[in-house]
C-alpha cells in the first residue's frame, strides 16, 4: 500500500528538518511561489574528495541504463574547490589501494573521466586527491555538444541527476534514504526539487520547448535554479537559457554539492 501524499510529504519534512536548517545558515530560504505545495530542496551528501571506486562505478552504470536522456552527450566528471577561496593548483586525482596507484588524468578545468578497471575494482580502490578531506567536491558533468555555454538541455541535467543519484543514495540514513525513494527518488518527484548551481549570481532562467516557456524557479541566494526534472510534459531536449545578473562571459553552472543537505547532499 503506497503511503498517503500528505503523510509521505510530512515524513519527509520532518526526517530532513535539521539537515534544511544547517543548509539555511549558508544559504537563505526560497519565497519564490511558483508551486503551491510545500517540496525538499535536495543539496548533497557529504563532501566526496574521497569515494570507493566500486561506487563511483554505479555512475557509469546509470549513464548506461539512462543514456537515452542525453543520447549525444559523453560522460565526464568534474572536480571543484568546496569554497570559492579554494584553487585546483597542484590537484592529482589517484585510483589507491594497498601496493595500487593509478593515475587519473585532471583537465585545467577539473574535468576527468573513470574507466571500468579491474585490477582497481579487484583492489577495492578508492578515489582519493592529494589534498585534505573537504576540500574538494564533485559533480557528474552532461553536456549535448554544439550548446552555447549559458544554455543546458533539460535531458541532460535528468541524466546528472540520475548519476549522483546512483552514486549518493547509499551515503544517506536508512530512513531518509527510503523516503526518498517511496517519493519517487529525487530525479522523479515533485515533492523533491533538486537545485543546479552556478558560479554567478543568476538573474533569471527561462526552458522553452517550441512554442511553450517557462520561468524556472530561482533560490533567494541567486546562486541556483531549479529545473522541472520529474515533468514529463516538459521534453529532454527543452533548451534552459541562463540569464546572469552581470554582463561578463556566461559560464556554465559548476559541480553541484553531493546529494546532502536535504538528501541529509
Amino acid at each position: 500500500m503506497q503511503l498517503p501524499r500528505f503523510f509521505l510529504l510530512a515524513s519527509l519534512c520532518t526526517c530532513l528538518l535539521p539537515a534544511m536548517a544547517q543548509e539555511m545558515a549558508a544559504a537563505p530560504g526560497d519565497t519564490a511561489r511558483q508551486e503551491m505545495q510545500p517540496v525538499v530542496d535536495v543539496q548533497g551528501t557529504r563532501d566526496p574528495d574521497l569515494r570507493p571506486y566500486r561506487t563511483m562505478l554505479k555512475g557509469l552504470d546509470a549513464y548506461a541504463d539512462h543514456q537515452r536522456l542525453a543520447p549525444g552527450a559523453p560522460l565526464r566528471f568534474m572536480l571543484f574547490p568546496a569554497t570559492p577561496q579554494g584553487r585546483l593548483d597542484g590537484v592529482t586525482l589517484h585510483l589507491s589501494a594497498d601496493n595500487l596507484s593509478i593515475p587519473v588524468p585532471l583537465a585545467a578545468d577539473g574535468g576527468f573521466t573513470l574507466t571500468r578497471d579491474k585490477t582497481a575494482y579487484d583492489a577495492n580502490a578508492d578515489l582519493v586527491s592529494n589534498k585534505k578531506r573537504d576540500t574538494l567536491r564533485w559533480r557528474a558533468d552532461i553536456h549535448t555538444p554544439g550548446l552555447p555555454q549559458n544554455v543546458r538541455r533539460l535531458g541532460d541535467l535528468r541524466l546528472e541527476c540520475e548519476i549522483r543519484w546512483a552514486v549518493e543514495q547509499d551515503d544517506l540514513p536508512f530512513v531518509r534514504r527510503k523516503l526518498f525513494r517511496l517519493a519517487g527518488g529525487p530525479c522523479h518527484s515533485s515533492l523533491i526539487h533538486v537545485p543546479f548551481p552556478v558560479f554567478r549570481k543568476l538573474l533569471a532562467v527561462q526552458a522553452r520547448s517550441g512554442e511553450r516557456t517557462l520561468d524556472i524557479r530561482v533560490t533567494d541566494d541567486r546562486q541556483r535554479y531549479v529545473p522541472p526534472l520529474h515533468d514529463l510534459s516538459w521534453e529532454d531536449d527543452t533548451l534552459l537559457t541562463i540569464t546572469y545578473a552581470d554582463d561578463g562571459n556566461m559560464a556554465e553552472a559548476p559541480p553541484a554539492a553531493p546529494m546532502k543537505a536535504a538528501l541529509r547532499q
